[in-house]
């Protein structure tokens, strides 16, 4: 009895503005699960405000679905919500069906395989991975080589803080680094993707 009450959603998060401003997310308690701070989603959301309306995003580790259900509030016209937990889906699909969000689509899927048969055109992408897992540097060769990142694609990406983050991944060259910040021990940075291709 004790180990089902564990796993309920019952730990939750709020949505800042747009559609669902003040509503609750209900998320699962799991390890590495780590809903992105609401200061830290205020300020992004800032620096996104010209760019979220009617726009298509893909929450590569949707965990919480603080990032995704926050776009989709904000008039995101599609987002992707990618995660490989199962339970966590399920916990996503859950509140999918409390807000009637017609824009959010849920992928039971590795992020990785994911990337690799996206087809369709992305104008903001949010990865907040697992801080234990040190899996970020694989996925930046891999979104970079899809054909449908619309130009001056927004890359945002969550990292532990240490002196100069933007260091210590491995960015390709088109991606820009235009905003960043951080808050306790969270290193947030927005990237634009440019197309080189002529």
């Amino acid at each position: 009895m004790k180990k089902q009450k564990k796993n309920k959603s019952n730990l939750k998060v709020k949505i800042i503005s747009g559609a669902w401003k003040g509503r609750n997310i209900s998320f699962l308690e799991k390890r590495d699960l780590r809903p992105t701070k609401n200061q830290i989603r205020e300020t992004l959301f800032n620096w996104l405000q010209n760019d979220v309306k009617n726009s298509v995003c893909i929450d590569l580790f949707a965990g919480s679905g603080a990032l995704g259900f926050e776009a989709a509030s904000r008039g995101a016209k599609q987002v992707f919500m990618v995660d490989n937990d199962i339970d966590i889906i399920n916990s996503l699909n859950s509140q999918k069906i409390k807000f009637e969000a017609s824009n959010v689509d849920l992928i039971h899927a590795n992020a990785e395989e994911y990337i690799e048969g996206h087809h369709d055109e992305v104008d903001i992408i949010f990865l907040d991975p697992p801080f234990s897992k040190n899996i970020i540097n694989n996925i930046f060769p891999k979104l970079n080589k899809l054909k449908k990142l619309s130009n001056k694609c927004k890359i945002y990406i969550e990292l532990p803080y240490c002196k100069n983050p933007e260091n210590n991944i491995d960015i390709p060259p088109n991606w820009e680094l235009i905003k960043s910040d951080k808050l306790g021990d969270v290193a947030y940075l927005l990237y634009q993707y440019k197309n080189t291709v002529v």
